[in-house]
């Protein structure tokens, strides 16, 4: 892909998030997979959860759990941020269609190490300087803007979803739940990268509505620590399962840890 906005706001993104890659077009590395491929053949994600509980040391089917939860959110992850970012930082939805979303798989128990996007189709508002790309797409106005992220995450979600309940014991809502917590995460993110975290989390409220496959709203919010600092955190609607592994413990965003023990956790941060 040449260079164009698509590129540009990815290099953007990529440029303030330390822990993955974030493209246009694959690169000459061994390993990237079509998530359209993936999609297409479950059993590739059966030997990727086994992988991540292998490498968490969790044996018998609380183990295998523990793997399908973090698989998923490795996959949401990879794809959401990439969209949800362009979104808070340049104004931008890119196409987010399996066919045209590659992820780098990391090392073995790691997350998604890269995601490149293949197309330079992009939607925007009338004030984007890119405006005049011929992959550009005018819409009117934030509202607008933010159904067309929707409509794009959630498109992508109902293939996912689709493919990956017949792997895992995660029933429905528990997918569905993941999805939206993605969102929100990828928010949060945008948010760490722009300095603007109120902002991200008003954007990503406009986003997790309207549709009943979200589980609920966003649950962004900002709490003060025990030692009286002020952090921007959330809650989980679904489970990565790590608990279940050997001296894993509760995440922070857990929904079963209390306001009091975030509050305690965070003075850590």
């Amino acid at each position: 892909m040449g260079v164009g906005a698509v590129a540009e706001s990815l290099a953007r993104l990529d440029a303030g998030v330390c822990w993955a890659g974030l493209q246009a077009g694959v690169d000459d590395r061994g390993g990237w997979v079509r998530c359209a491929d993936l999609l297409a053949d479950p059993e590739a994600f059966g030997r990727w959860q086994r992988e991540a509980a292998a490498v968490f040391g969790a044996g018998g089917d609380d183990g295998l759990l523990t793997g399908q939860g973090l698989v998923l959110d490795w996959y949401l992850a990879g794809v959401v941020l990439p969209a949800v970012g362009m979104f808070h930082l340049d104004r931008r939805v890119p196409r987010l269609a399996p066919e045209d979303v590659h992820l780098l798989p990391g090392p073995a128990g790691t997350p998604v190490a890269a995601t490149a996007l293949d197309s330079a189709q992009f939607r925007c508002l009338v004030d984007d300087p890119a405006i005049g790309e011929a992959e550009a797409e005018v819409v009117g106005g934030l509202d607008a803007l933010a159904a067309a992220l929707r409509t794009e995450l959630l498109a992508h979600a109902d293939q996912l979803v689709e493919a990956y309940a017949p792997t895992t014991r995660i029933g429905g809502h528990g997918l569905w739940g993941a999805v939206t917590d993605a969102a929100d995460v990828a928010a949060m993110t945008g948010g760490w990268v722009s300095g603007e975290p109120a902002r991200a989390a008003d954007e990503i409220r406009l986003v997790l509505t309207g549709d009943p496959r979200w589980v609920g709203g966003s649950t962004l919010h900002e709490i003060e620590d025990a030692r009286a600092r002020r952090h921007w955190t959330r809650r989980r609607y679904s489970c990565c399962f790590l608990y279940r592994a050997p001296g894993g413990g509760v995440c922070v965003t857990c929904p079963r840890v209390s306001d009091e023990e975030r509050r305690l956790q965070a003075a850590h941060w």
